[in-house]
């Protein structure tokens, strides 16, 4: 069923009118999509005889290095001098820190122009294979979490890959020049292969993390995972209230234990600590002072996680902030990402559209699962990697090999790891089209001016209307599609997440 068309009037007036910082522009842009530059682009990034580096790869890595063969230096020249008029106002040394002193910047690099070279540049890009993926290790937990989009419990699931097929699968990441991998639950400190497929993705030079309820880590686990090159340990809590966060975690005693994990998180060389929070209605308002929190507790980063209503959290769907709501957060957010104590991001891809309609033209703009910066470069960066990211610059994988576009869709297989490698699940699946396209939307979604920035969380279409193409319900500009999700559950009596599509659409 296709949805009816917004008209302009339709559209919240602090929406309606985006600023000119939404036609930010790099001259880079005019060049990657000419077809020498694409051919050249793809010869560049090309694996070559005997396992050896791409050559963009080390052309970027022998930049402002004196200690580098005087003929590589010689023969990367162009190259070189292609970075120099790139760099801006960064020194040669600064931008070497940058690119090569990161190696998963590198990676993402390499993986970006390999995607270029095949698709050409498109808004939001297509990539071969995604930037980075979210590991669902295992499903087993100590705790049961009300909001739980996985529904772990206390038992391994059936199935699970072994470890010999989990190496397997990094190599085949490595290979793909995927620059990230997160590593969640479930709960991933419990199992035993955690660290062996820690070590082995250090081998790529991955930018790995981990996502955890913080009970078990310890100063020595910490120091362990630090040494296997783990760089960020997300925390979740969900209270700055302890018996509030105890209670929603099902043990007492959790908030505490996650503090420590916190503080242990933090004391560890190496290690960068963040707070994950999955907002909903019963700590709406506590936003504000568990950001206060985390920065008097020394914590880089404050994550907000979009409530979606899947696995044990479909039950609490009646919990959901409403869209005002979710705009009203999302502005908080911005303003404390502003002022620099702390680093924010946010799974609602709305905080793109309201970073571009807030931030001044230096201020910080989201760039999506990439973090945050300032300046034109950052907006242009935004576009392209195009807010929702599901199915196209990430991916989740499940414990038993699964792989979905999104680890808010369960249900939506898209292929297993033990039958196909990663790359063909990725590039060839049902849904790659539509996740790839922004004109592949109903509604707001497809029309909005800030589309390429956000698209729409898919995640919460697909919970709410049972289709990956409908509107999000959790924006302003669909609240009329709120309002009847609202109604028609009042009617019903039953909550949002269970109303059929035919019950919401005109």
């Amino acid at each position: 069923m296709t949805l009816p068309t917004p008209r302009k009037a339709d559209i919240p007036s602090e929406i309606a009118a985006p600023p000119a910082s939404l036609d930010s522009h790099h001259p880079l842009e005019d060049w990657m999509n000419r077809g020498w530059v694409r051919r050249i682009t793809a010869w560049l990034t090309a694996e070559r005889p005997g396992n050896a580096r791409p050559h963009l790869l080390r052309a970027i890595q022998t930049y402002a290095d004196p200690k580098a063969p005087l003929h590589e230096r010689a023969a990367y020249a162009p190259i070189h001098l292609i970075l120099d008029w790139l760099r801006g106002k960064l020194s040669r040394d600064q931008l070497r820190e940058k690119l090569s002193g990161n190696t998963p910047t590198l990676r993402g690099v390499i993986a970006t122009a390999r995607s270029i070279a095949r698709y050409g540049l498109t808004v939001p890009q297509r990539w071969e294979n995604p930037l980075f993926a979210v590991w669902n290790f295992t499903n087993r937990c100590n705790l049961r979490c009300n909001h739980c989009y996985q529904s772990s419990d206390h038992r391994t699931a059936e199935g699970e890959l072994t470890l010999p097929e989990k190496l397997n699968l990094v190599d085949q990441f490595g290979r793909a020049y995927m620059a990230m991998i997160a590593f969640a639950g479930g709960e991933p400190t419990l199992h035993p292969d955690l660290e062996p497929v820690l070590s082995h993705c250090q081998k790529y030079g991955m930018h790995t993390s981990l996502a955890t309820h913080g009970g078990l880590l310890t100063p020595e686990r910490c120091k362990r995972y630090a040494k296997l090159g783990v760089r960020y340990v997300e925390v979740s809590l969900d209270s700055v209230d302890p018996q509030r966060h105890d209670e929603f975690r099902g043990q007492p005693g959790m908030w505490r234990s996650a503090v420590t994990g916190i503080h242990n998180v933090v004391a560890t060389e190496g290690l960068r600590a963040g707070i994950a929070m999955c907002v909903h209605r019963e700590n709406y308002h506590e936003v504000d002072a568990m950001i206060r929190f985390a920065i008097a507790e020394g914590v880089g980063c404050f994550a907000h996680f979009n409530f979606i209503p899947v696995g044990r959290g479909a039950d609490m769907a009646h919990l959901d902030i409403t869209p005002q709501q979710r705009e009203e957060l999302l502005k908080l957010l911005h303003d404390w990402m502003q002022t620099r104590q702390i680093g924010v991001i946010s799974t609602a891809p709305q905080f793109g559209r309201l970073c571009l309609m807030h931030a001044g033209q230096d201020g910080l703009v989201s760039c999506s699962h990439a973090g945050n910066g300032p300046g034109v470069k950052a907006r242009v960066v935004a576009r392209y990697l195009g807010g929702c990211g599901a199915g196209r610059t990430y991916a989740c994988i499940q414990p038993n090999g699964d792989v979905t576009p999104c680890v808010y869709m369960p249900g939506r297989i898209m292929g297993n790891v033990r039958e196909k490698p990663f790359t063909e699940i990725f590039q060839q699946n049902d849904w790659w089209d539509m996740f790839c396209d922004r004109d592949a939307r109903e509604g707001n979604c497809r029309v909005c001016d800030y589309r390429h920035y956000c698209g729409g969380c898919r995640a919460r279409a697909d919970a709410y209307f049972g289709r990956l193409d409908h509107v999000d319900p959790g924006c302003l500009l669909n609240q009329t599609y709120w309002d009847r999700l609202i109604e028609t559950a009042n009617q019903h009596e039953c909550t949002p997440s269970l109303i059929e599509t035919a019950d919401c659409a005109d």
